[in-house]
């Protein structure tokens, strides 16, 4: 009886856990549809409710703000990510490498979009902090790479994964913000070549 009680009751947060993560998806889905048409800053919380068919409630349970939506982005990178890994052996250099450029190809259809969400989400407080609460997938994931990649011996084990995992994405960040290069001033191959150079070789590597 005590066996069937806790599989019922893990039966339900699974089917509680689930629901959780379609309403956040359509929350998600009609936000980016109604961005790609509108742009960021002309669509309201409210409009993204009445498209979900969600209460506003709702919305802030899964996001403090509309940047916090940011993190959602970076959450579907990871799942896709994940289920598309052919070797997870590889080497960790060629899989930071796959994930950064499987990320800029999700980025590239909706750029103008998620460049103003990204800056905004970086100057959001609470969509930052909701991001350490609720938004781990990517972060746990690059941090996951690493560590493997340090037991193998193919990265440097004296660096804290976390710390090397923050300096990975607040570096890919800043770029994607706009806050590092103009637009147009160097293309999409040049910024992920400097991006790698400065990660794996640092200022101090050979050029």
């Amino acid at each position: 009886m005590a066996a069937d009680a806790v599989q019922t009751g893990s039966e339900h947060r699974s089917r509680r856990e689930r629901k959780k993560e379609r309403t956040r998806a359509a929350i998600y889905d009609a936000a980016m549809t109604l961005f790609r048409k509108r742009g960021f800053d002309s669509v309201t919380v409210e409009a993204i409710c009445e498209s979900a068919d969600v209460a506003r409630g709702t919305f802030f349970h899964h996001f403090p703000s509309k940047a916090a939506l940011a993190y959602e982005f970076g959450n579907r990178v990871a799942a896709e990510f994940s289920a598309q890994r052919r070797d997870a052996q590889a080497d960790a250099g060629s899989q930071l490498r796959g994930l950064v450029d499987f990320m800029i190809e999700s980025l590239v259809a909706d750029r103008d979009v998620l460049q103003v969400m990204v800056r905004e989400f970086f100057s959001n407080p609470s969509a930052l902090e909701a991001a350490r609460e609720r938004g781990r997938d990517f972060p746990e994931l690059l941090e996951e790479i690493v560590r493997a990649g340090q037991a193998r011996g193919e990265l440097r084990r004296g660096i804290d994964p976390r710390l090397a995992t923050a300096m990975l994405l607040s570096t890919a960040s800043a770029i994607l913000s706009g806050s590092v290069f103009r637009p147009g001033e160097l293309d999409l191959a040049e910024i992920r070549k400097q991006y790698f150079d400065l990660i794996f070789h640092g200022l101090m590597g050979a050029s």
